[in-house]
This record gives structure tokens, C-alpha cells and sequence, in this order.
């Protein structure tokens, strides 16, 4: 893996972090040990290579699909007016599929499309 990728990877894999308010350590704790804070630095940094199989064992941890990982795939989420409807998606992930399923998914594509990982909320423009 060149250097320039690594480092264009760690960028997106800080990002998916620090969106969903997470520090390493925070990580550390949240995966209960799974995910060391000085690995998951050291790739934010780019300073060790990520085989896919932990690549994609990390966007499984995030809730992320691992192409949002992948540098170059999507742009980044941009600045937004105030938004006129925002979801729960900490509430929404507690209804049964059979009711919510469709708005689900709507959130879904929405969030690939923004590259918007927060997981706690996600405000959608008139």
C-alpha cells in the first residue's frame, strides 16, 4: 500500500471515528479491548498497513459499509443549512423492521451518500 493511500485511509477512518464522538481509547473501551487505541492510531496515521479482513472488520464496527472507508469512493459530508426534519437513528434502530424498514433504508442511503456515520442522528433538508 503506497504511503499517500495509507495516509488518505487513516483520513477516513479518523473521520468515521471522530463523527461518531469517539476517541481511541474510546474505541478501546467500546470494542472491550477488540480494537487497541495505539493500532487504530497508528492506521488513522498511516504508519501500519490494514488488511482488508480488519479493514472490514472495522467498518463492521463503526456501522459502516467498508467503501466509505476506501479513499476516493465518496466525497466527505459538507456543511448544512438548519434541517427542517431530523431522525432518531438511536430510536429508529429499536423498531421492529417490519414497521420501520423502508425509513430505514431511506436513512441508510442517505448517510452512504453523505459519508454521515454519526449514528446518532440525521437531520434531512427540506
Amino acid at each position: 500500500m503506497s504511503s499517500e493511500y495509507a495516509k488518505q485511509l487513516g483520513a477516513k477512518l479518523r473521520a468515521i471515528r471522530t463523527q461518531q464522538g469517539l476517541s481511541l481509547h474510546g474505541v478501546e473501551e467500546k470494542s472491550q479491548g477488540r480494537w487497541k487505541a495505539v493500532v487504530v492510531g497508528s492506521y488513522e496515521r498511516g504508519d501500519r498497513a490494514v488488511t482488508v479482513q480488519r479493514l472490514a472488520e472495522l467498518a463492521d464496527f463503526y456501522g459502516v459499509p467498508v467503501q466509505e472507508l476506501l479513499p476516493g469512493t465518496t466525497p466527505g459530508g459538507a456543511a448544512e443549512p438548519p434541517p427542517k426534519l431530523v431522525l432518531d437513528l438511536e430510536r429508529l434502530a429499536h423498531v421492529p423492521p417490519e414497521k420501520a424498514g423502508p425509513l430505514q433504508r431511506y436513512a441508510a442511503t442517505i448517510q452512504s451518500q453523505r459519508g454521515d456515520y454519526n449514528g446518532k442522528v440525521l437531520s434531512i433538508r427540506q
